[in-house]
């Protein structure tokens, strides 16, 4: 029987990526404005010897997109010349707002005034002199957008808190996490850096695609070891980036397990044809990269037997099997004499069989554990990560002191969520 997934092998598993969207909406954002934006935006000296004030009437619009912020100001204009004061006159002031991300993970706003809203009229009567509102407005906008401008800048990013949202999520990565009580599996990362695309603004939305780049293994056993909390990293700014999750499974069959699989098949079963054994109680070891498996039999051969199975990878099939089992001859002293039945008996081939089921049935099980460890999990409070599992593929497999560790990698996409 043979163990086989159907892609190449692979040497390690890359570096992957965790996919966290951001979000939030133009009305959020416009609600954060109307809390900030004060009424009184101007009050001051115009041309011509002119005054003006300008009062916001209303609600701030606000709608995203072309990559864009939109803001749309409602406002009550005054102008007064000398003892004459005019009634007061409604329009909008507009801008738009450019976004930048700093390495420090800070949002940059950049203001830009874009003009006034149909509606104002052209010339005002006020007393002897005919003021022009429009160019009496535009005269003024400096001050405006220089009062805004800070409010806008503190206010998209309170609206985002990108920083508030990575920090914690790039403290908590390090810390491994129990993603399936009955594996006993844990999800150990070890975050490298954290890259991000350009803000996109678009049907009112705000979005930033944020990608962590990390190792990532799941350990199967006790809480594995945290490493180091490293400082969060400056941001790095691609056009686009990979979103592929590469799991490294090391699925350990321990000797114990073994064992327990191999029982039934050889404890006081009968091997052989016109001669035969029967084994009484077998051990597991490792010697040299080998499965070394110490026989106690009786029967038309009475004693210790020692068979040895090293487990073999093809590369080009991407399968593990123990296709080379053999008794060891290397002391076989009276097993010379026993003659070819016994090296040709059915115990290889029971043994054989049992093993490569056992490896099946643990990437059966290895398949499971990714898929747990890709569903949902719990990094922290409000952060959950989830994704699915593509493919499996294959590495070597090593014969430890009391366990056969094989090396899976699990190819999937991964994103977190921020509840």
């Amino acid at each position: 029987m043979t163990a086989t997934i159907c892609e190449a092998a692979a040497n390690g598993a890359p570096p992957s990526t965790i996919n966290l969207k951001i979000e939030t909406s133009a009305a959020d954002l416009g609600n954060i404005l109307n809390q900030s934006i004060k009424k009184e935006l101007y009050k001051g000296q115009g041309s011509l010897g002119t005054s003006v004030e300008i009062l916001r009437a209303g609600a701030v619009g606000v709608t995203a997109a072309n990559d864009l912020i939109y803001l749309s100001i409602p406002v009550q204009l005054t102008f007064g010349y000398g003892m004459f004061t005019t009634g007061p006159l409604k329009t909008d002031l507009r801008f738009k707002v450019k976004v930048n991300v700093s390495p420090d993970w800070r949002l940059v706003t950049e203001l830009y005034y874009t003009g006034l809203s149909d509606g104002l009229a052209d010339n005002v009567r006020l007393g002897v002199v005919t003021l022009k509102p429009k160019s009496l407005v535009e005269g003024v906008t400096q001050p405006v957008q220089k009062l805004l401008a800070p409010v806008i800048d503190s206010k998209i990013n309170d609206a985002v808190k990108l920083r508030d949202k990575i920090a914690p999520l790039w403290r908590n990565a390090f810390n491994p996490v129990l993603v399936d009580k009955n594996f006993n599996a844990w999800l150990k990362l070890a975050p490298e850096k954290i890259v991000m695309s350009p803000l996109s603004a678009s049907n009112n939305r705000l979005r930033l695609s944020i990608g962590l780049i990390t190792a990532a293994e799941i350990v199967i056993g006790p809480k594995p070891v945290a490493p180091p909390v490293r400082p969060l990293p400056q941001l790095q700014q691609l056009a686009t980036f990979d979103n592929q999750f590469h799991i490294q499974l090391a699925t350990n069959i321990y000797f114990a397990d073994l064992i327990t699989a191999l029982n039934p098949i050889l404890i006081n079963k009968t091997f052989g044809d016109d001669k035969k054994i029967t084994v009484r109680s077998f051990s597991l070891k490792s010697d040299e990269g080998r499965l070394v498996i110490d026989l106690a039999a009786t029967g038309d051969f009475d004693g210790e037997l020692t068979l040895i199975a090293k487990p073999v990878y093809d590369s080009q099939r991407n399968s593990l099997t123990f296709d080379d089992i053999d008794f060891d001859t290397r002391n076989a002293g009276v097993l010379v004499g026993v003659g070819s039945w016994l090296f040709n008996s059915t115990i290889r081939n029971a043994i054989k069989e049992k093993l490569n089921t056992t490896i099946i049935d643990q990437l059966e099980t290895a398949r499971a554990k990714a898929s747990a460890a890709l569903a949902r999990i719990k990094l922290a409070e409000h952060v959950d990560l989830s994704g699915t599992v593509k493919s499996l593929k294959l590495g070597e497999a090593l014969v430890a002191t009391d366990r056969l560790s094989l090396q899976v990698y699990v190819l999937g996409e991964a994103g977190i969520s921020l509840k």
